[in-house]
């Protein structure tokens, strides 16, 4: 989570020191990629901490690697805001729904993005791989404003058509777009978080 007062992090501490992350954004979002695949949870580890850790640990327990790479999705997932959402107390099942099912993709909407930050803060990512962190990215993508074109995809996926019930051209329009930028897949809310917990979990519990 991006904050004035820390640098983002670039550094896990384990056993006998401090290891080297690799957080740049492209990295990060390939490592989402590794948790919707069809490999074995001991593969997604692997490949997971393969991509996130840069330097060789003196260990190559796959219970330790687990806790790690859990600890580091822990990490990139830490939001500002809607904290409190997460104890359920406050939230409808209907709302906690619509929150665990996001409506974006990374990857299905790499270009959307990509035009979104050149157009809105002259940012071309693509001079960014390996470069920015995903701290600054996720900073930057979330306070994107309405006009861009990934907003404006995300708009019309979550827009509910019976608003539109006095309005039917309207609502074919919305019915359309909806249909037109549809997800090939459904993932979790905000970066597979529930995904990833899952994952490590399981690997932790297994090899107890």
């Amino acid at each position: 989570m991006f904050s004035f007062t820390k640098l983002p992090e670039t550094t896990i501490k384990l056993l006998d020191g401090k290891y080297r992350l690799n957080l740049a954004f492209n990295v990060v979002i390939e490592a989402f990629g590794v948790l919707d695949t069809d490999l074995s949870d001991a593969e997604k580890v692997e490949r997971c901490f393969n991509l996130l850790v840069i330097d060789k640990l003196p260990t190559n327990d796959l219970a330790v690697k687990g806790d790690i790479v859990a600890g580091v999705f822990q990490y990139i997932n830490e939001r500002p805001y809607g904290n409190d959402e997460d104890d359920g107390s406050q939230a409808t099942d209907e709302q906690s729904s619509a929150a665990n099912h996001a409506d974006f993709d990374y990857e299905q909407d790499a270009g959307a993005i990509y035009a979104s930050f050149l157009m809105y803060y002259h940012i071309d990512l693509n001079q960014m791989i390996d470069r920015m962190h995903w701290d600054q990215f996720k900073a930057l993508f979330d306070n994107l404003g309405a006009d861009t074109p990934i907003q404006k995809i995300r708009q019309y996926r979550s827009d509910d058509l019976s608003q539109y019930a006095d309005d039917p051209k309207q609502a074919q329009f919305v019915s359309q777009m909806q249909f037109y930028y549809q997800l090939d897949k459904e993932v979790e809310s905000d970066g597979f978080s529930s995904n990833a917990s899952s994952i490590f979990d399981m690997m932790m519990n297994d090899s107890k």
